[in-house]
């Protein structure tokens, strides 16, 4: 018995169906030969033309697809090159990739890394009373534009890349720091960031390396949590009471960073008191730690005159000075600082240029006309205003509330803790909260040392994205959610 043996000419062409798939469409943006050879890339990649399958001639496809010659010849050939098909003469253009199918018991998850897993980031909810975000439509957009015009028009060769920050941003800012926060800084000391997130991760780079010991007040700002883990030092968190942050023992490891806002505490707002402001300082003198100290809301304080930033009287103490335009203007500005000593702001530069810290040019030169023109110095002190009525419309909208202990810090930031009078479940207040629209976070969310708390006892009010006049309705759906939760089971 003979048995007939199949030619490689006898190989089956592309089925109708296939062809369908690899059409072009008119109302596509991209080209068409890109089409074409997109969807013949995918066909071949996901195995629906596997190896060897005989491809029409460039003639033949060009008819069926309503498509030049040419077109299918430029993508024939470019996928030849590619390796992706081969041509042999009478054989004609064939499949030259071979796909291994993946086994039903491949594991295709992604890994982890356990920095990533640790991380406590809270993510903003966009909705009412949402801590964090500061009113975006106070500042007045027409003045940034026209900077940004005049600016886009100036910069020249300054819309490449750069290292280190525009000279006269530098002064600029220096200059605002004299006026507004008594410190008195050259301006070749002060090193230009994408914002407080970035300027961390630069001081951990710069002054600890993996397995040292860093300090960050608790509860408070998980970024700098997350900044100094994923440089790999052991944060140890250090309690904060009504003086602020309350300096552990140095038991055998000292620390190398800490991080603190001692002007104005997030979330609570209390100030560092004078005698740990001195104590941080002398334990900076002695062991050598450098003290990052975040600048955080002291702009908005509006019932007094915020102390001297730390850094002016360091007096031979490690300071960092750290702030940021994001919630005096708005966050999308990017723009941030840190103040160095002299010497190692050459060392800093290269430092951001090895973590990714592009300078952006044009927000920077906007920056700087707006603090020379005084416009930004306006603008602070209605923002002073606005955030000063809204904290004092919420405290009248909560006055005698059941559910709240007594307010007693109402002045400065955008922030404001409500203490509960009874601990409420943590998942259920999240899921009402959500139902009523309201983005207020227990103040767990920020007691880093906690993994996965069960019960909320305080939330973090946020003032910067309800209107003044809309807040005691705002504040009755935040009584409601409450009280949903707070009632007894039956």
């Amino acid at each position: 018995m003979s048995h007939t043996r199949q030619t490689p000419l006898d190989s089956p062409m592309i089925c109708a169906e296939l062809l369908e798939s690899l059409q072009v469409r008119e109302s596509s943006p991209l080209p068409k030969v890109r089409q074409l050879y997109l969807n013949l890339y995918g066909a071949i990649e996901s195995g629906r033309l596997p190896f060897e399958t005989r491809l029409p001639s460039s003639r033949e496809m060009a008819q069926q697809l309503g498509l030049g010659r040419n077109t299918v010849i430029a993508v024939y050939e470019q996928l030849t090159a590619e390796g992706m098909l081969k041509t042999d003469g009478r054989r004609g253009t064939r499949v030259a990739r071979k796909i291994s199918p993946l086994s039903v018991d491949v594991d295709t998850r992604w890994p982890q890394s356990r920095r990533a897993a640790g991380n406590r980031i809270v993510p903003a909810t966009g909705r009412a009373f949402a801590p964090g975000e500061p009113d975006t439509r106070l500042f007045p957009h027409a003045l940034w534009r026209k900077a940004q015009s005049r600016v886009v028009d100036s910069v020249g060769d300054r819309l490449g890349y750069r290292q280190g920050g525009l000279p006269e941003t530098r002064e600029a800012i220096a200059r605002y720091l004299a006026n507004y926060r008594s410190l008195s800084v050259d301006a070749e000391q002060i090193v230009i960031t994408s914002g407080t997130r970035q300027s961390l991760a630069l001081a951990a780079h710069l002054f600890a390396d993996p397995g040292d010991s860093a300090w960050v007040e608790c509860p408070g700002y998980l970024g700098a949590v997350d900044a100094f883990r994923q440089s790999g030092l052991s944060v140890r968190p250090c309690s904060v009471d009504t003086g602020g942050l309350l300096p552990p023992p140095v038991d055998g490891q000292v620390p190398r960073l800490i991080y603190l806002t001692p002007c104005f505490h997030y979330p609570t707002g209390v100030p560092l008191a004078t005698e740990r402001r001195a104590a941080l300082l002398t334990l900076s003198r002695e062991t050598g730690c450098v003290v990052f100290e975040d600048d955080y809301d002291s702009e908005f304080r509006d019932d007094s005159q915020p102390r001297p930033a730390l850094a002016a009287e360091a007096a031979g103490a490690r300071v960092l000075h750290a702030g940021t335009f994001s919630k005096l203007l708005f966050p999308a500005v990017r723009v941030g600082w840190l103040v160095m000593p002299q010497h190692r702001v050459e060392q800093a530069e290269r430092c951001l240029r090895v973590i990714g810290g592009g300078c952006n040019t044009i927000a920077q030169g906007v920056v700087t006309e707006l603090l020379d023109n005084g416009s930004i110095g306006r603008h602070l002190r209605q923002a002073r205003q606005v955030y000063g009525q809204r904290r004092q419309a919420l405290v009248n909208a909560l006055h005698g509330c059941h559910l709240f202990e007594p307010v007693e810090q109402v002045s400065g930031s955008l922030s404001l803790v409500l203490q509960l009078k009874k601990s409420v479940s943590l998942k259920a207040l999240l899921a009402a909260f959500s139902s009523a629209g309201i983005g207020a976070q227990p103040l767990e969310f920020l007691d880093w040392r906690i993994a996965n708390p069960s019960r909320c006892k305080a939330i973090v009010i946020g003032l910067g994205n309800v209107d003044t006049l809309a807040i005691p309705a705002t504040a009755e759906r935040l009584v409601e959610a409450l009280e949903s939760v707070s009632k007894p089971a039956c």
